[in-house]
C-alpha cells in the first residue's frame, strides 16, 4: 500500500468521525459531556404535548420532554433540563402552541429571579401548570358556537336591515351631511372645547378636598329638612285659616262698607266727561324723564357740590 493511499484512508476516517460528531452533537443535540436535571411536571392534560417536544424558558430552549406517564390525577411529564441554566423553582409551566399548525412546547416561566433553582428530582405541582387550548379544541368550540346560530334569525336580521335602508338614500345623505357638519363644527370649535375641558379640570382640582367638608355638612343639611317641612305645613295651615277669615268675618264687612261708600262716592265717569274738553290741549304733551334725570345728575354730581350753568345771551 502506497503512502498516498494511507493518507487518503486516514483523511477519510477523520472526515467520517467529524461528520458523525457534528450530527450527534450539533444536529441530534446528543452531547455526552452535557449534564441534565430531570424534573417532573404534573399536568391535568397533555394539550397535545409529545415526548419529543421542546422545553423553553425566557424564549430560549433549555431542555426537552423525555417521557409522559399517565397517573390517577393526570399526567407526569419528565423533562430533561440543561444543568447550565439556572431556572427558579417557583416557576409556572405553560403548554403552548409554537404556531397555528399546533406544535406544542412546554414553556417554563419564572415568577421571580434568583434561587432556589430547579435541581435533579424537582417536581412542579399541577397548581402551577396551565395547558393552553389546542387548535383542534379551538376549532371544535368554534364549530359548536356556529352550530348554535339560527340561520333563519340571521336571515331575518339581514332582511330587516336591507328594508331599513331601502329607498332611504336622501335620508342617509342627510345623515352623512349632518355628521360631516358636526365634524367640521368640532374641528372649528376645537379651541373652545379644549378650553371648556381645561376649565372642567380646573374646577375638579379646586373641588378636590371638599369631600370631607360636604360629608360633615350632610347631617346639618338633612336636619334642616324637618324644619323646612314644618314651615311648609305651617304655611298650609295659615292659608286655610286666612281663607276662613276672609270668607267669614272680613267678607261681610267689606260688603257693608261698600254699600255705605257707593251712594256717597262721586260719579268719576261723569267728571271725566266734563273735564275732557279742558284736558284735550295738554294731552299731546310728553314728559322726558330721561332728560330730567340727566339734568339733576349734572346739577348735583356725585361726591361734589351742586353746579349751576348760566348762559348769558349776546
Amino acid at each position: 500500500m502506497t503512502r498516498s493511499t494511507v493518507f487518503s484512508l486516514v483523511g477519510l476516517l477523520l472526515l467520517t468521525v467529524t461528520g458523525v460528531g457534528y450530527m450527534t452533537i450539533g444536529v441530534l443535540d446528543l452531547d455526552p459531556r452535557r449534564e441534565y436535571n430531570t424534573v417532573t411536571v404534573r399536568l391535568a392534560s397533555s394539550g397535545g404535548l409529545m415526548d419529543t417536544s421542546q422545553v423553553t424558558s425566557r424564549g430560549m430552549q433549555v431542555g426537552k420532554v423525555e417521557n409522559i406517564a399517565v397517573t390517577s390525577d393526570g399526567l407526569d411529564v419528565t423533562v430533561a433540563l440543561d444543568a447550565v441554566h439556572d431556572i427558579p423553582a417557583d416557576s409556572d409551566v405553560v403548554v403552548a402552541n409554537l404556531s397555528a399548525a399546533g406544535e406544542q412546547y412546554l414553556d417554563i416561566r419564572p415568577r421571580h429571579p434568583g434561587g432556589p433553582y430547579l435541581h435533579d428530582g424537582s417536581v412542579i405541582d399541577i397548581d402551577r401548570t396551565n395547558v393552553s387550548a389546542t387548535v383542534s379544541d379551538t376549532l371544535e368550540k368554534v364549530d359548536a358556537l356556529v352550530a348554535q346560530l339560527d340561520t333563519a334569525a340571521l336571515g331575518g336580521l339581514a332582511d330587516t336591515a336591507s328594508r331599513a335602508v331601502e329607498e332611504r338614500d336622501p335620508d342617509i345623505d342627510t345623515l352623512v351631511s349632518t355628521f360631516r357638519l358636526l365634524a367640521l363644527t368640532l374641528h372649528d370649535k376645537r379651541a373652545e372645547i379644549q378650553h371648556l375641558y381645561d376649565n372642567a379640570q380646573q374646577l375638579g382640582r379646586k373641588a378636590y378636598g371638599y369631600g370631607p367638608v360636604l360629608s360633615d355638612a350632610g347631617p346639618w343639611v338633612g336636619s334642616t329638612g324637618e324644619g323646612v317641612s314644618g314651615l311648609l305645613q305651617a304655611f298650609e295651615q295659615y292659608s286655610y285659616v286666612a281663607s276662613d277669615v276672609w270668607q267669614d268675618p272680613i267678607g261681610p264687612l267689606i260688603t257693608k262698607i261698600d254699600s255705605y261708600l257707593t251712594p256717597t262716592s262721586p260719579d268719576l265717569a261723569l267728571i271725566a266727561t266734563l273735564l275732557k274738553p279742558y284736558t284735550a290741549p295738554i294731552k299731546p304733551l310728553r314728559v322726558d324723564a330721561g332728560k330730567i334725570i340727566d339734568l339733576l345728575g349734572g346739577t348735583f354730581p356725585q361726591g361734589g357740590p351742586a353746579r349751576v350753568v348760566v348762559t348769558i345771551p349776546n
